[in-house]
């Protein structure tokens, strides 16, 4: 299957934001440096690597001197000044776009931006060619938020990897990861972004014995399987209706055979010799059923005892040592 071409937007990982900021988030810096880590190791499953920053001019009641952190804030993210440019560890990566947004108005979303060229977000994206979208960044309860349900909204499959975000409190944090969740982002962390082992590595598909040899590679972990008949035929262990059939088992042994392979993972984890020593068992008992007869009613005169000298007063009877007894 063809895989997604895919952009990561970066949101609003500015000063401005991060601890020692003028709406500094706990945890800002620390999610900056997961980012740059996170892309240095996997810029090659993105097509696109876009930030987004606050640079207000004047965005008019989105700044208040009695700000209520729910509709109005302290100044932030001003145009111009050292806390609206891009985090330093952020401005170091290979960034193909860079979109600028609220200078005017509250702006929240990345999609209200535009770069320098005056090419909104949602035009960067598409002349890419993008398929889906992961969104990462500050803060998670508001710009990570509405920047991924416009995305969303937009028709593109999108995912927030959750360990590269925060928000502004736990509170805010949990109503957006529900909203988000409720509309169909996908909130993910980014150790199950791309599979569930590292890309190049020789990984064994669980549970395919005939890809992955044990020992011999026969299959099974031990030794080669010639000896139980047909069973050397299966090279992996799909087929056991077929198996039990097969299986050169002595009669009277073949329900105790189809119980044994029933047990796959037990089955799966025994060796050559260990599955030989299981079917001697099953001869050994089938046998045993040949040579005893349990037909006869059981006559009393098996159960006479009288003819037996027991004196419980003797040595080595299995009276215990009262006064007057030796010892033993």
């Amino acid at each position: 299957m063809e895989e997604d071409t895919r952009a990561l937007i970066i949101v609003d990982v500015q000063p401005t934001f991060c601890e020692g900021g003028a709406l500094g988030v706990e945890g800002g810096n620390a999610v900056a440096e997961r980012i740059a880590d996170f892309v240095t190791e996997n810029a090659d499953e993105y097509e696109l690597l876009v930030t987004t920053q606050d640079w207000h001019v004047n965005p008019g009641s989105h700044f208040s001197d009695t700000p209520d952190f729910v509709d109005t804030w302290p100044e932030h993210g001003v145009a111009g000044t050292a806390e609206a440019e891009l985090h330093e560890a952020i401005a170091s990566l290979p960034l193909d776009a860079s979109v600028k947004k609220g200078e005017y108005s509250a702006a929240y979303s990345g999609f209200e931006g535009k770069d320098a060229e005056g090419r909104t977000l949602e035009e960067i994206l598409r002349a890419a060619g993008i398929q889906a979208i992961d969104v990462v960044g500050l803060a998670e309860s508001h710009c990570v938020k509405e920047t991924a349900l416009d995305a969303l909204r937009l028709g593109w499959r999108t995912r927030v990897l959750s360990d590269l975000t925060v928000p502004v409190s736990p509170e805010t944090g949990e109503d957006a990861r529900r909203e988000m969740d409720e509309a169909g982002v996908e909130q993910i962390p980014t150790a199950s972004a791309f599979g569930f082992y590292e890309e190049g590595e020789d990984a064994p598909i669980p549970g395919d014995f005939a890809d992955e040899p044990h020992g011999d590679g026969s299959g099974f972990a031990g030794g080669e399987l010639d000896d139980l008949g047909d069973l050397d035929d299966y090279d992996n262990l799909d087929d056991f209706d077929g198996l039990d059939d097969n299986l050169d088992v002595p009669s009277g042994g073949e329900a105790g055979a189809a119980g044994l392979l029933a047990d796959v993972d037990g089955l799966a984890d025994l060796d050559a010799d260990d599955l030989l020593e299981e079917l001697d068992v099953l001869e050994e008992l089938d046998d045993l059923e040949e040579d005893v007869d349990f037909s006869d009613e059981v006559d009393e005169a098996d159960f006479d005892f009288s003819d037996i000298d027991f004196d419980p007063g003797a040595p080595g009877s299995l009276r215990p040592n009262g006064p007057g007894q030796p010892e033993r």
